[in-house]
Protein backbone atom coordinates (compact mmCIF):
# COMPACT_ATOMS: atom_id res chain seq x y z
CA UNK A 1 0.00 0.00 0.00
CA UNK A 2 2.48 2.60 -1.19
CA UNK A 3 1.84 6.34 -1.31
CA UNK A 4 1.18 6.35 -5.05
CA UNK A 5 -1.55 3.72 -4.68
CA UNK A 6 -3.13 5.59 -1.79
CA UNK A 7 -3.24 8.85 -3.76
CA UNK A 8 -4.81 7.03 -6.71
CA UNK A 9 -7.53 5.53 -4.51
CA UNK A 10 -8.25 8.90 -2.89
CA UNK A 11 -8.63 10.40 -6.36
CA UNK A 12 -10.79 7.65 -7.87
CA UNK A 13 -13.11 7.52 -4.84
CA UNK A 14 -13.83 11.25 -4.96
CA UNK A 15 -17.36 12.01 -6.19
CA UNK A 16 -17.49 13.32 -9.73
CA UNK A 17 -19.36 16.42 -8.63
CA UNK A 18 -21.72 17.95 -6.17
CA UNK A 19 -25.51 17.97 -6.10
CA UNK A 20 -25.99 18.75 -9.78
CA UNK A 21 -23.96 15.87 -11.13
CA UNK A 22 -24.51 12.19 -11.85
CA UNK A 23 -27.85 10.51 -11.16
CA UNK A 24 -29.30 13.67 -9.58
CA UNK A 25 -28.75 15.69 -12.75
CA UNK A 26 -30.16 12.91 -14.94
CA UNK A 27 -33.26 12.58 -12.77
CA UNK A 28 -33.75 16.34 -12.72
CA UNK A 29 -33.54 16.57 -16.51
CA UNK A 30 -35.94 13.70 -17.08
CA UNK A 31 -38.39 15.05 -14.50
CA UNK A 32 -38.39 18.52 -16.06
CA UNK A 33 -39.03 17.04 -19.49
CA UNK A 34 -41.80 14.83 -18.13
CA UNK A 35 -43.44 17.76 -16.38
CA UNK A 36 -43.28 19.85 -19.52
CA UNK A 37 -44.95 17.10 -21.56
CA UNK A 38 -47.75 16.67 -19.03
CA UNK A 39 -48.34 20.42 -18.85
CA UNK A 40 -48.30 20.81 -22.64
CA UNK A 41 -48.59 17.61 -24.72
CA UNK A 42 -47.64 19.65 -27.76
CA UNK A 43 -44.35 20.70 -26.20
CA UNK A 44 -42.52 18.41 -28.63
CA UNK A 45 -43.56 18.26 -32.30
CA UNK A 46 -44.34 14.52 -32.45
CA UNK A 47 -47.26 12.41 -33.50
CA UNK A 48 -50.10 11.42 -31.17
CA UNK A 49 -48.82 7.91 -30.61
CA UNK A 50 -45.33 9.08 -29.75
CA UNK A 51 -46.74 11.88 -27.62
CA UNK A 52 -48.59 9.22 -25.60
CA UNK A 53 -45.63 6.85 -25.34
CA UNK A 54 -42.94 9.43 -24.56
CA UNK A 55 -44.10 10.22 -20.98
CA UNK A 56 -44.29 6.49 -20.25
CA UNK A 57 -40.75 6.03 -21.56
CA UNK A 58 -39.56 8.92 -19.40
CA UNK A 59 -41.15 7.33 -16.33
CA UNK A 60 -39.40 4.05 -17.11
CA UNK A 61 -36.11 5.91 -17.60
CA UNK A 62 -36.51 7.71 -14.25
CA UNK A 63 -37.24 4.41 -12.53
CA UNK A 64 -34.21 2.79 -14.22
CA UNK A 65 -31.90 5.59 -13.04
CA UNK A 66 -33.24 5.30 -9.48
CA UNK A 67 -32.73 1.53 -9.47
CA UNK A 68 -29.22 1.90 -10.90
CA UNK A 69 -28.32 4.42 -8.19
CA UNK A 70 -29.80 2.18 -5.50
CA UNK A 71 -27.80 -0.76 -6.80
CA UNK A 72 -24.59 1.31 -6.62
CA UNK A 73 -25.36 2.32 -3.05
CA UNK A 74 -26.01 -1.28 -2.02
CA UNK A 75 -22.75 -2.39 -3.64
CA UNK A 76 -20.87 0.32 -1.73
CA UNK A 77 -22.48 -0.72 1.55
CA UNK A 78 -21.74 -4.40 0.94
CA UNK A 79 -18.10 -3.80 0.07
CA UNK A 80 -17.60 -1.51 3.07
CA UNK A 81 -19.16 -4.10 5.36
CA UNK A 82 -16.82 -6.77 3.96
CA UNK A 83 -13.81 -4.48 4.35
CA UNK A 84 -14.64 -3.58 7.95
CA UNK A 85 -15.14 -7.24 8.82
CA UNK A 86 -11.74 -8.06 7.32
CA UNK A 87 -10.10 -5.21 9.26
CA UNK A 88 -11.75 -6.38 12.48
CA UNK A 89 -10.46 -9.92 11.87
CA UNK A 90 -7.07 -8.51 10.82
CA UNK A 91 -7.37 -10.27 7.49
CA UNK A 92 -5.31 -7.58 5.84
CA UNK A 93 -4.97 -9.05 2.32
CA UNK A 94 -8.76 -9.42 2.02
CA UNK A 95 -9.29 -5.96 3.49
CA UNK A 96 -6.89 -4.40 0.99
CA UNK A 97 -8.43 -6.20 -1.99
CA UNK A 98 -11.95 -5.17 -0.96
CA UNK A 99 -10.96 -1.56 -0.33
CA UNK A 100 -9.21 -1.34 -3.70
CA UNK A 101 -12.44 -2.43 -5.37
CA UNK A 102 -14.55 -0.11 -3.21
CA UNK A 103 -12.39 2.99 -3.59
CA UNK A 104 -11.79 2.35 -7.28
CA UNK A 105 -14.99 4.20 -8.13
CA UNK A 106 -16.63 7.37 -6.74
CA UNK A 107 -18.35 7.15 -3.34
CA UNK A 108 -20.94 9.91 -3.08
CA UNK A 109 -21.77 9.61 0.63
CA UNK A 110 -19.08 11.43 2.66
CA UNK A 111 -19.43 9.27 5.78
CA UNK A 112 -19.10 6.02 3.83
CA UNK A 113 -16.10 7.35 1.93
CA UNK A 114 -14.46 8.53 5.16
CA UNK A 115 -14.98 5.14 6.81
CA UNK A 116 -13.47 3.44 3.76
CA UNK A 117 -10.43 5.71 3.89
CA UNK A 118 -9.97 5.10 7.62
CA UNK A 119 -10.02 1.37 6.92
CA UNK A 120 -7.41 1.92 4.21
CA UNK A 121 -5.25 3.79 6.73
CA UNK A 122 -5.50 0.78 9.07
CA UNK A 123 -4.36 -1.51 6.26
CA UNK A 124 -1.41 0.79 5.51
CA UNK A 125 -0.46 0.81 9.19
CA UNK A 126 -0.59 -2.99 9.32
CA UNK A 127 1.91 -3.05 6.44
CA UNK A 128 4.07 -0.44 8.23
CA UNK A 129 3.45 2.03 5.43
CA UNK A 130 3.20 4.90 7.86
CA UNK A 131 3.64 7.61 5.23
CA UNK A 132 0.58 6.25 3.43
CA UNK A 133 -1.43 6.14 6.66
CA UNK A 134 -0.41 9.72 7.44
CA UNK A 135 -1.37 10.92 3.96
CA UNK A 136 -4.85 9.41 4.27
CA UNK A 137 -5.50 10.94 7.70
CA UNK A 138 -4.22 14.34 6.61
CA UNK A 139 -6.50 14.23 3.57
CA UNK A 140 -9.55 13.43 5.73
CA UNK A 141 -8.81 16.27 8.14
CA UNK A 142 -7.85 18.76 5.45
CA UNK A 143 -11.03 18.02 3.47
CA UNK A 144 -13.30 18.07 6.53
CA UNK A 145 -14.76 14.69 5.59
CA UNK A 146 -16.97 12.58 7.83
CA UNK A 147 -18.56 13.18 11.20
CA UNK A 148 -16.77 14.37 14.38
CA UNK A 149 -16.10 10.81 15.55
CA UNK A 150 -14.49 9.88 12.23
CA UNK A 151 -12.35 13.01 12.26
CA UNK A 152 -11.29 12.29 15.82
CA UNK A 153 -10.30 8.75 14.78
CA UNK A 154 -8.29 10.25 11.92
CA UNK A 155 -6.49 12.57 14.36
CA UNK A 156 -5.56 9.66 16.63
CA UNK A 157 -4.27 7.64 13.68
CA UNK A 158 -2.38 10.70 12.40
CA UNK A 159 -0.66 11.15 15.76
CA UNK A 160 0.50 7.52 15.73
CA UNK A 161 1.73 7.81 12.12
CA UNK A 162 3.67 10.97 12.95
CA UNK A 163 5.40 9.21 15.83
CA UNK A 164 6.34 6.36 13.51
CA UNK A 165 7.62 8.78 10.89
CA UNK A 166 9.85 10.61 13.37
CA UNK A 167 7.74 13.79 13.45
CA UNK A 168 7.87 13.83 17.22
CA UNK A 169 7.25 17.53 17.83
CA UNK A 170 4.17 17.64 15.61
CA UNK A 171 2.91 14.36 17.09
CA UNK A 172 3.25 15.59 20.68
CA UNK A 173 1.45 18.84 19.84
CA UNK A 174 -1.38 16.92 18.20
CA UNK A 175 -1.69 14.44 21.06
CA UNK A 176 -1.77 17.23 23.64
CA UNK A 177 -4.71 18.80 21.79
CA UNK A 178 -6.57 15.48 21.94
CA UNK A 179 -6.46 15.09 25.72
CA UNK A 180 -9.35 17.20 27.09
CA UNK A 181 -11.17 15.35 29.85
CA UNK A 182 -14.55 16.32 28.35
CA UNK A 183 -14.25 13.61 25.68
CA UNK A 184 -16.61 10.63 25.94
CA UNK A 185 -14.94 7.57 27.42
CA UNK A 186 -14.77 5.63 24.16
CA UNK A 187 -12.84 8.49 22.59
CA UNK A 188 -10.68 9.04 25.66
CA UNK A 189 -9.66 5.39 25.51
CA UNK A 190 -8.33 5.86 21.97
CA UNK A 191 -6.44 8.99 23.01
CA UNK A 192 -4.98 7.35 26.12
CA UNK A 193 -3.75 4.41 24.05
CA UNK A 194 -1.98 6.86 21.75
CA UNK A 195 -0.56 8.74 24.75
CA UNK A 196 0.72 5.49 26.22
CA UNK A 197 2.41 4.63 22.93
CA UNK A 198 4.05 8.05 22.90
CA UNK A 199 5.30 7.65 26.47
CA UNK A 200 6.77 4.21 25.76
CA UNK A 201 8.51 5.29 22.56
CA UNK A 202 9.88 8.46 24.17
CA UNK A 203 11.03 6.73 27.37
CA UNK A 204 8.54 8.34 29.77
CA UNK A 205 7.88 5.08 31.58
CA UNK A 206 7.24 6.59 35.00
CA UNK A 207 4.36 8.69 33.69
CA UNK A 208 2.87 5.56 32.14
CA UNK A 209 3.05 3.48 35.32
CA UNK A 210 1.51 6.24 37.45
CA UNK A 211 -1.67 6.09 35.36
CA UNK A 212 -1.67 2.34 34.79
CA UNK A 213 -4.72 1.44 36.90
CA UNK A 214 -6.84 4.25 35.49
CA UNK A 215 -5.92 3.35 31.94
CA UNK A 216 -6.52 -0.34 32.52
CA UNK A 217 -10.14 0.31 33.49
CA UNK A 218 -10.61 2.69 30.58
CA UNK A 219 -9.18 0.22 28.05
CA UNK A 220 -11.13 -2.73 29.43
CA UNK A 221 -14.44 -0.85 29.32
CA UNK A 222 -14.08 0.68 25.86
CA UNK A 223 -11.58 -1.11 23.60
CA UNK A 224 -12.71 -4.73 23.69
CA UNK A 225 -9.94 -7.11 22.59
CA UNK A 226 -7.89 -4.10 21.44
CA UNK A 227 -7.29 -3.42 25.12
CA UNK A 228 -4.57 -6.06 24.74
CA UNK A 229 -2.45 -3.52 22.86
CA UNK A 230 -2.72 -1.14 25.79
CA UNK A 231 -1.80 -3.85 28.30
CA UNK A 232 1.23 -4.82 26.20
CA UNK A 233 2.47 -1.23 26.04
CA UNK A 234 1.92 -0.94 29.78
CA UNK A 235 4.00 -4.08 30.29
CA UNK A 236 6.83 -2.42 28.35
CA UNK A 237 6.61 0.63 30.61
CA UNK A 238 6.81 -1.48 33.79
CA UNK A 239 9.66 -3.52 32.32
CA UNK A 240 11.65 -0.37 31.65
CA UNK A 241 11.37 0.53 35.34
CA UNK A 242 12.35 -3.05 36.25
CA UNK A 243 9.00 -3.75 37.91
CA UNK A 244 9.08 -7.35 36.75
CA UNK A 245 5.96 -8.67 38.45
CA UNK A 246 3.73 -5.94 37.07
CA UNK A 247 5.26 -6.29 33.61
CA UNK A 248 4.71 -10.05 33.64
CA UNK A 249 1.05 -9.67 34.66
CA UNK A 250 0.29 -7.03 32.03
CA UNK A 251 1.98 -9.09 29.31
CA UNK A 252 -0.03 -12.14 30.34
CA UNK A 253 -3.27 -10.14 30.24
CA UNK A 254 -2.33 -8.66 26.87
CA UNK A 255 -1.75 -12.06 25.30
CA UNK A 256 -5.10 -13.28 26.61
CA UNK A 257 -6.70 -10.82 24.20
CA UNK A 258 -4.21 -10.53 21.33
CA UNK A 259 -1.70 -13.11 20.15
CA UNK A 260 2.00 -12.25 20.70
CA UNK A 261 2.52 -12.36 16.93
CA UNK A 262 -0.13 -9.68 16.35
CA UNK A 263 1.19 -7.57 19.22
CA UNK A 264 4.68 -7.58 17.71
CA UNK A 265 3.35 -6.95 14.22
CA UNK A 266 1.62 -3.76 15.31
CA UNK A 267 4.23 -2.68 17.87
CA UNK A 268 7.71 -3.95 16.98
CA UNK A 269 8.91 -2.00 20.04
CA UNK A 270 7.56 -4.86 22.17
CA UNK A 271 10.07 -7.39 20.83
CA UNK A 272 12.37 -6.68 23.76
CA UNK A 273 9.88 -7.95 26.34
CA UNK A 274 8.18 -10.69 24.33
CA UNK A 275 10.96 -13.15 25.08
CA UNK A 276 11.25 -12.29 28.76
CA UNK A 277 7.68 -12.90 29.89
CA UNK A 278 5.41 -15.89 29.25
CA UNK A 279 2.36 -15.42 27.08
CA UNK A 280 -1.05 -16.77 27.98
CA UNK A 281 -1.30 -20.42 27.04
CA UNK A 282 -4.46 -20.08 24.94
CA UNK A 283 -4.65 -16.59 23.40
CA UNK A 284 -7.71 -15.72 21.34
Amino acid sequence: MDLHTVNDLIRTSEPAGRFWRGPTLILMGLSVLLGALWADPGFLPVGRTLAFLLPQCLLVAILAVMLWDLRRQRRTGRLLEEAMEAVHLQDWPRAEATLRELLGSPIRRPMLRTQSLLALAAVAESERKYESSQAICEYILRSGLGNPLQRHTAEVALGAAMLRNGQTTDAVALIDRLRPEALPEVLRAQVELLCLFREVTMGHAEESTNRADQRRELFRANLGTRAGYGYALQAAAFDRLQQVDAARQYWHDATLLVSPQDLLKRFPELSGIAGRYPAAEYPF
